[in-house]
């Protein structure tokens, strides 16, 4: 039984309330290798299989600082840019950071996974 966008959001909302979540908008659904990951505020992430709609365990993860500083390490080390504007997001496999390039734009992501190593980066140059 896969359920569709609509459920996922009526777990999630009712999930992010027993968990005294906040829920507010703005709201963001999207699926992705088979879950839901219903985002309020871009705070709060509420994981739902696809198949089951069932919630997904939330992973525990390294501390954003402990993230970003291996992938400032990571960037100093590869000669990769690091600019004092950042980006932190959480992903299902870990953390992904990103940087900005130069004062006129473009980004350096690199992405450290759920035990604080690196595992790729991706230049996205303006």
């Amino acid at each position: 039984m896969n359920i569709d966008e609509f459920e996922a959001f009526k777990i999630a909302r009712i999930a992010a309330h027993d968990r005294g979540w906040q829920w507010r908008p703005p709201f963001w659904i999207s699926l992705d290798e088979g879950e839901w990951q219903v985002h309020a505020e871009s705070e709060c992430v509420v994981r739902i299989s696809a198949q089951t709609g069932d919630l997904v365990p939330q992973l525990g993860f390294v501390d954003p600082l402990i993230a970003m500083a291996a992938a400032k390490e990571y960037a100093l080390k590869n000669d990769l840019s690091w600019k004092p504007a950042f980006l932190l997001c959480l992903t299902a496999e870990g953390w992904d950071v990103g940087a900005c390039q130069s004062q006129f734009g473009g980004q350096t992501n690199i992405y450290v996974s759920h035990h604080g190593e690196v595992i790729r980066h991706q230049i996205n140059s303006k």
